[in-house]
């Protein structure tokens, strides 16, 4: 048993090699024993030999377009305290580039991932190959809303979540960091409209 567990580890990894892109600091979702109770070994030797690729290239049975499938229960260590108005300094490290278009948006993590603050960061053009990598797309800062009331006031409600879409491959990248943010408002702020999902920006 052991040895076919070490075979399967393997054959994840290995088709894991090219690695993309995921959030360093503050950090981000990990997988562990929920995770691999929820979505079963293989997805979770997927995500212990590399938790940057892509989403397509791993099962789709648990909920993998919400932080690709990574469990609060897991992660409860590494929750982040901010409060209304305040900017928010994000690394994130594109380990291996591809065009596309990205955005960092705030999740509700009820349900699929109903985005409830959009575009807090975006590109139209993200991690092009044609060029070096620009330090403003690994290192940058968001402003969290004032416009969210209680929504996210309870650990485990909201998530800050990294999208990048490469379309020339058809592969998609998503790094989540679990936070609290105290009481705020709830008049929506402009340019903070809600989209249903994740799956939603398609354009930006």
């Amino acid at each position: 048993m052991q040895l076919t567990l070490a075979l399967l580890a393997a054959a994840s990894m290995a088709g894991l090699t090219n690695a993309h892109g995921y959030f360093v600091a503050p950090g981000a979702r990990q997988p562990g024993p929920t995770y691999q109770k929820s979505c079963g070994m293989q997805a979770y030797y997927n995500m212990m030999g590399s938790n940057n690729g892509n989403i397509q290239g791993m099962y789709q049975t648990c909920k993998l377009w919400k932080c690709k499938g990574l469990k609060y229960a897991d992660n409860t260590a590494h929750v982040q305290h901010y409060k209304p108005g305040q900017n928010v300094a994000l690394d994130f490290e594109i380990v291996a580039p591809h065009d596309g278009y990205a955005n960092v948006s705030i999740i509700s993590t009820a349900g699929d991932g109903h985005i409830i603050a959009a575009n807090l960061k975006k590109w139209s053009k993200y991690a092009l190959t044609s060029t070096t990598i620009p330090e403003s797309e690994e290192k940058f800062s968001i402003k969290m809303p004032t416009s969210l009331g209680s929504q996210c006031a309870k650990p485990g409600a909201c998530a800050t979540q990294m999208f990048w879409n490469a379309p020339s491959i058809d592969q998609t990248y998503e790094s989540c960091i679990d936070f609290t943010l105290s009481g705020s408002s709830s008049k929506r702020e402009v340019g903070m409209e809600e989209r249903a999902h994740a799956r939603d920006f398609n354009k930006v």
